[in-house]
């Protein structure tokens, strides 16, 4: 019997939310008619909310999901209604969150499972894949071709005012992320500094994109730039984000989630890997190029990224082979 509600939870960055999107996609292709909620930073779960994916965004915060992962834990008569309401639970979970599953299953959820977030060591899969794979295996999604991440009205206006703002309204925009979750994985400030030049150059107008954990970044690369100066797009709403790169024409950035977003919208997207996996973390899209530089110490594990000084995979990949990526997206 099929369920008729299903609820699919995966916490993490913005990053590890949008690399949902095949999986949730291939639920909503498995169960066209089926209420199906995305739990995790709101915001970004927001993301997937769109025709072809998720019903409903919840936010994980005060959700009472942290009780289900103690050992006999005891959760209120709230936390046991509110996930006893789904027929199916699907938590991608840490390997210690034994609990968890027993837990959801003393709520009520009559069909329940846990798998990790990502592949296990050694195992050559995209982290998307794994948590589209787990689901086909457990007869919750269908396989098939994984549509664009859709952009619905509101978030077109949205961006479409945050560029206003800019000037940059109906503008032949190149969006530049310099920016990620470590600095390890930056490519040089100097060289999106130079990149830009070269973009306003061909006709382009490129705007910085700053999140919240991008300030240092960016900062860099206008003191780069200099007296020329860049916009700068600082701290919107993944909702705003997601507006803004509809308008665009071609996004470069790092192994970051805006540069997840630009591919998963069909938007032509270069991006630059240095110690990052692209076995398991490129970009998912029809118009995505990888630029690298075919060290041989790349990629390499997060704890070798951490204490690696001599970013040899980052300082070798040049403007011009960015550029040349650009050309050919």
């Amino acid at each position: 019997m099929a369920p008729e509600r299903i609820l699919l939870i995966r916490t993490g960055g913005l990053g590890d939310t949008l690399l949902m999107w095949p999986a949730v996609a291939a639920v909503r292709r498995r169960f066209p008619r089926v209420r199906i909620d995305l739990m995790g930073h709101r915001e970004r779960c927001q993301l997937l909310a769109v025709p072809r994916g998720a019903d409903l965004a919840l936010d994980v915060e005060g959700s009472g999901l942290h009780v289900l992962f103690e050992i006999s834990a005891a959760p209120p008569d709230s936390v046991r209604a509110r996930f006893g309401s789904y027929d199916a639970v699907v938590a991608f979970a840490a390997p210690g969150d034994y609990a968890l599953a027993e837990n959801l299953s003393a709520c009520g959820v009559e069909e329940v499972h846990a798998f990790l977030p990502f592949p296990s060591a050694g195992e050559n899969v995209h982290v998307a894949e794994h948590a589209k794979r787990s689901l086909i295996g457990v007869d919750l999604a269908a396989p098939g071709e994984d549509p664009l991440l859709e952009v619905s009205a509101k978030e077109r206006e949205d961006g479409a005012q945050a560029l206003l703002s800019l000037d940059l309204w109906k503008k032949k925009l190149a969006l530049l992320a310099p920016g990620s979750g470590s600095e390890k994985k930056n490519w040089a400030p100097g060289r999106f500094a130079e990149l830009a030049l070269r973009f306003s150059d061909k006709g382009f107008n490129p705007l910085l994109l700053q999140g919240p954990a991008d300030s240092s970044a960016v900062a860099a690369v206008l003191e780069c730039a200099g007296a020329e100066g860049l916009p700068v797009l600082v701290d919107e709403s993944p909702a705003t984000l997601k507006g803004v790169l509809a308008h665009a024409q071609l996004f470069v950035g790092n192994d970051a989630g805006p540069t997840h977003l630009a591919a998963l919208m069909g938007l032509p997207t270069v991006a630059v890997f240095g110690p990052s996996d692209p076995v398991r973390w490129s970009p998912i899209g029809p118009k995505v190029s990888l630029v690298r530089a075919g060290v041989e110490c790349s990629p390499c594990t997060g704890d070798e990224m951490h204490a690696c000084e001599e970013r040899i995979c980052l300082e070798a990949i040049t403007v011009s082979s960015v550029l040349e990526a650009c050309q050919t997206t």
